[in-house]
């Protein structure tokens, strides 16, 4: 971490220079997986948690950032197989249709989000995190290879199959770039 190792922080200070340095990304790399704010703020608790446990582990092999991205990204995953989610999900959508202020709020929302991020969470998840990682956390191949325990190739394929059907997307009109 910044041209020190890792044993000359303790925990405390750790998970201060991680928050500090990663906190947003984490965050956001967090909602691209469960799209969801309270989720999010839940699972980076839970995250950081994880951090504070595992820190006398880490080896130091890996980046700091690469080590606790994959961290974020193996929770969120998680939460996504959990029984917890899909119940989550259906009390949602039965929400939407029952209760009108809520569905309201959640249009007024949507309609402020660009129409290109739009497309891109709605993209399969493994299509989705080559995207985000890549465009929004700027991350190379290698590092998305890396943080997410994907071969390369497999990460250049899902990114070109990520833009495929971007551009589907457009050709149908479902929206413009403009």
């Amino acid at each position: 971490m910044a041209g020190t190792t890792h044993e000359h922080f303790t925990k405390d200070q750790a998970i201060e220079f991680i928050m500090d340095h990663y906190g947003e990304i984490l965050k956001r790399t967090i909602y691209t997986y469960v799209k969801n704010h309270h989720t999010t703020d839940d699972i980076f608790q839970e995250v950081l948690l994880l951090i504070y446990r595992k820190w006398d582990k880490f080896n130091g092999e890996s980046h700091v950032k690469t080590w606790v991205m994959r961290i974020a990204i193996n929770r969120s995953k998680d939460y996504l197989r959990s029984p917890l989610h899909r119940i989550k999900l259906a009390k949602d959508q039965w929400l939407d249709q029952k209760d009108p202020k809520h569905l309201e709020d959640t249009v007024v929302h949507r309609e402020r989000l660009d129409e290109i991020a739009n497309a891109i969470l709605n993209l399969p998840i493994k299509y989705r995190e080559v995207m985000i990682l890549t465009f929004q956390q700027g991350m190379t191949q290698q590092e998305i290879s890396d943080v997410t325990d994907t071969p390369v190739s497999t990460i250049k394929t899902r990114m070109q199959r990520a833009r495929q059907l971007l551009k589907k997307q457009v050709d149908k009109g479902e929206w413009s770039l403009g």
